[in-house]
């Protein structure tokens, strides 16, 4: 091989690993690095202030075993931060779950009568049950003291049915691929992050949620 063919091939070589590089930094943002994610707005469920130092976004799904775990992390998060925190939920129901699209409708139909968050804690118990069904959501809105008649129609017509699916999309195009997925003021944290540190599948040491969130108001 001639001394101009070895350049060649080695300025090729690192030009492969360097974009090799670039493709694995971009696609392994796990707490490093800003996810294009929508910010928390008014059109959001909030739990606490739009202007809290540190934004909580959640895509989950109703029917997912891990996100009702979840859901006792952010609830452990709300107590321990307070008015440093907001919080909302986004839904991703996945497609191997039945339930989880209406359980979502079923959400924002109870968020037409001011119980978004009461709704929401009900389907997780829903789940850990093991009792998600139409008729179960009914009997929730029921139990929660709802118009029975403008939550019904609400559910069955499938008034938010598009909303859910806008929903799941921004997550696609944010870089959500299961549920639970969360975003810390941008960062994303995929899987059921634990509220206290833990020993990571690998054997290394990981921060949980509150280490995580305390890092960033120090």
């Amino acid at each position: 091989m001639s001394n101009q063919n070895k350049i060649i091939l080695t300025i090729a070589i690192i030009l492969i690993a360097a974009i090799g590089l670039v493709y694995f930094r971009g696609g392994n943002n796990q707490g490093d690095g800003q996810a294009q994610v929508r910010p928390i707005d008014a059109t959001d469920h909030l739990s606490g202030q739009l202007n809290a130092p540190v934004q909580l976004i959640v895509y989950s799904d109703f029917q997912c075993p891990f996100c009702s775990q979840f859901a006792e992390t952010t609830k452990k998060v709300e107590q321990e931060f307070k008015d440093k925190m907001v919080i909302t939920f986004r839904h991703y129901p996945l497609a191997g779950h039945p339930q989880a699209e209406k359980a979502a409708e079923a959400s924002e139909c109870a968020a037409l009568q001011a119980k978004f968050w009461q709704m929401h804690d009900k389907l997780f118990a829903d789940n850990v049950a093991g009792r998600m069904s139409l008729e179960q959501f009914k009997q929730d809105a029921v139990e929660l003291g709802l118009d029975q008649n403008k939550f019904n129609q609400c559910l069955d017509s499938g008034r938010y049915a598009d909303k859910v699916s806008a929903q799941k999309a921004e997550g696609d195009q944010a870089g959500v691929t299961g549920t639970p997925t969360s975003f810390v003021n941008g960062n994303i944290y995929p899987g059921a992050y634990p509220f206290e540190d833990f020993i990571g599948s690998d054997g290394k040491p990981e921060k949980g949620m509150k280490s995580i969130i305390g890092n960033l108001l120090k």
